[in-house]
């Protein structure tokens, strides 16, 4: 019956020796990790040069570069406007 009270104490990944467990990744960095490792695979799967156009510039890269570059900044404006909706929440 102690064990069912592991979770209302924080003691969850804590085993009967008062030693932690090893790593239990969640739902949510199981989702993570597949979507980036798929995310991965397309990248490295499209190795052809193509041609960007910027406003009047118009460059050639490789695909797999303007796709990885593309996640990146993508990425970073997601976790900008994600700190920024967390610091404007009520504590």
């Amino acid at each position: 019956m102690a064990d069912d009270r592991r979770w209302e104490t924080g003691q969850a990944h804590k085993d009967r020796d008062g030693e932690k467990d090893g790593f239990r990744p969640s739902g949510k960095q199981v989702g993570a990790g597949i979507v980036a490792l798929a995310l991965i695979v397309f990248v490295l799967q499209n190795t052809d040069t193509t041609s960007v156009t910027l406003f009047v510039f118009d460059l050639s890269f490789p695909l797999w570069l303007v796709l990885a570059g593309t996640i990146l900044l993508s990425g970073g404006v997601g976790y900008v406007m994600g700190s920024r909706g967390r610091s404007r929440r009520k504590k």
